[in-house]
């Protein structure tokens, strides 16, 4: 379905064509810098050398020439090198606003993926350990390109890959162990029964785990023979002894469980969960097959990749003592990707750019497998806090659930100051305090290009002013609130002469804001950047807020009014639609 940008891009290009006599193409057809100028321009500068006249004749012969019968524009005019042109309000509030409402929740969605399969890994967390704030920031961009990849055509098959075998969980166990008051060196059958059924629920989770995991450096170097036991317990785990191996599975489960509860409340959804331990065995028997293939060799007892010529240098995939690295698993598990998704069109891995260099040497033996498709690495920045903003647990790491609940204070404390005399129930203080929590949290990570520190400041990303969350929000809220005083549900209809009653220049600016949609989709998309979407959402609001002080509705009447309250509906149907591309709730009232 052409979209209303389109049609008015190609309807320009195709009577630019005929009145200069040459092919002129929509992409050519531009938005000037300065809104006051027109709402699309057309720069003459390519045409001057074959016309032989300066690119200012050229735009005041074509403005005073262009037939413009027939369209949704008014006027076309120059100014200096640019022909701008006008576009008419009732006519182009009009057409956005039945794109909208034909569309529904599909708007702005394109066709770019062609409904082939993708591969996104994220979240991709190790067991026992702690869910930070560097995490956050992978879970909030996996989940939002998911659905962003999704709205433009592309079949995505969202998935992760977790670290539960290692020398982490050797020293969590060891340590968990030591801290129920057992002796790791004798622990067996009936002392795991006892710290199985002595657990408290609050340490049945993998927050708890990550505590003990965090204590576990400092506990190794205290004890006598720390490194020895956690060595021998790691052993233990890979030799699958029965004590351990069931201590391991049921701790593995409480991060498991807990993993799932933090993913529902972020809106991460995954259709294939991997783990390292499935992937180990046939991690080795693939070094050994490139070792016969001469894709590996021996270097020092290791076996590696030279992948020097390529200026990626040595390329590890077997330690000398012969056990695996995360390379010799990564390998089997990009084999298993292509076994279970053989006709995935892309793959793409979501990872900190720290590791930039490893994810380049593996995508590039890989290659030299002839393992296809060869993934694609989409990295990102880590992420700082404000100094003094909070504290992190131990001076070590700032978990995500404590981010999480400071943010959630700071916001239903605000609520609460707003809304208490209006006589808010808790339930509705907690929901909105919530999403206004949500938003903060997570478009102020989105709305900073992956390839940039991100440095949270509370109280900056939970105003309602500026470029944040709750700002895009409230816009939103007050758009419901129009309609919930009109006491119109959906006040969408069929009559197409009602919507071109519109005559005020901020309705047309909303309406090309939101018109611009389904560009931003498909540029979001192409370059896998949320933040552009998060950008298209500020700039609408804005136009919202404008709308909302210069152009009266209620007070509307007839045709006109009823007009007003569809680009109403229509602009808060677009905006919820943009938000929830970045898995960001709106609550009903802010």
């Amino acid at each position: 379905m052409t979209t209303s940008w389109q049609y008015w891009t190609k309807d320009l290009a195709k009577r630019l064509s005929e009145v200069l006599n040459a092919d002129i193409s929509p992409t050519d057809v531009v938005v000037p810098p300065d809104r006051k100028l027109g709402d699309f321009a057309f720069g003459c500068f390519k045409l001057a050398k074959a016309l032989g006249k300066s690119p200012a004749d050229i735009a005041k012969e074509v403005a005073e020439s262009i037939n413009l019968d027939q369209s949704d524009f008014a006027s076309a005019n120059a100014a200096g090198p640019y022909v701008n042109f006008l576009l008419r309000e009732g006519d182009a509030v009009h057409r956005v606003v039945r794109e909208i409402e034909l569309n529904g929740n599909d708007y702005g969605s394109t066709d770019a993926g062609k409904k082939q399969q993708l591969l996104l890994e994220y979240a991709s967390l190790n067991s026992h350990k702690e869910i930070h704030v560097g995490h956050f920031r992978n879970l909030v961009l996996g989940a939002s390109l998911d659905r962003i990849l999704g709205h433009a055509g592309w079949k995505v098959v969202p998935m992760s890959y977790y670290g539960d075998v290692g020398t982490h969980v050797a020293k969590c166990l060891w340590t968990l162990v030591r801290t129920l008051g057992l002796d790791p060196a004798t622990f067996g059958p009936k002392e795991l029964d006892r710290l199985l059924s002595e657990a408290k629920p609050e340490q049945r989770t993998g927050r708890y785990l990550g505590e003990i995991y965090a204590k576990s450096s400092a506990e190794m170097e205290s004890a006598a023979d720390g490194k020895a036991e956690v060595s021998k317990v790691l052993q233990k785990l890979e030799s699958v002894d029965p004590v351990w191996n069931k201590l391991w599975q049921e701790t593995r489960r409480w991060s498991f469980d807990e993993m799932k509860v933090l993913f529902d409340e972020l809106g991460v959804k995954l259709m294939r969960e991997y783990l390292e331990s499935e992937v180990v065995d046939r991690g080795q028997e693939m070094v050994d097959e490139l070792l016969k293939k001469g894709v590996a060799k021996e270097s020092q007892g290791a076996i590696i990749v030279d992948l020097e010529e390529k200026k990626l240098g040595v390329f590890l995939v077997r330690k000398s003592d012969g056990t695996s690295l995360y390379a010799t698993k990564d390998l089997a598990l990009a084999e298993l990707k292509l076994k279970e998704y053989p006709k995935a069109e892309r793959s793409l891995i979501l990872v900190d750019n720290r590791q930039m260099l490893y994810f380049k040497q593996l995508f590039t033996t890989l290659e030299m497998m002839e393992i296809r498709p060869v993934p694609e690495f989409v990295g990102y920045e880590f992420v700082a806090l404000k100094s003094g903003a909070m504290s992190s647990r131990d001076g070590n790491v700032v978990t995500y659930q404590s981010f999480r609940d400071e943010v959630l204070k700071y916001a239903t404390d605000e609520v609460t100051k707003r809304h208490a005399e209006h006589e808010w129930n808790d339930g509705k203080i907690e929901h909105t305090a919530w999403c206004i929590a949500m938003a903060g949290m997570k478009f102020g990570m989105l709305k900073q290009d992956n390839d940039k520190m991100f440095t949270f400041d509370l109280e900056q990303s939970l105003s309602f002013d500026g470029d944040t969350g709750p700002y895009c929000q409230y816009a939103a809220t007050r758009l419901a609130s129009i309609l919930r005083k009109a006491g119109v549900k959906n006040p969408f209809g069929t009559d197409e002469a009602l919507t071109r009653a519109y005559d005020h220049a901020s309705e047309k600016a909303l309406a090309l804001t939101l018109a611009q949609f389904p560009l931003r989709v498909r540029q979001a998309a192409e370059e896998l950047r949320p933040n552009i979407i998060a950008q298209w959402c500020v700039d609408a609001s804005q136009r919202v807020n404008e709308f909302y002080r210069d152009v009266p509705v209620l007070d509307a009447e007839g045709d006109l009014k009823e007009g007003r309250l569809r680009l109403v509906a229509a602009a808060r149907s677009a905006l919820v639609l943009g938000l929830g591309l970045l898995s960001i709730p709106v609550p009903d009232e802010m």
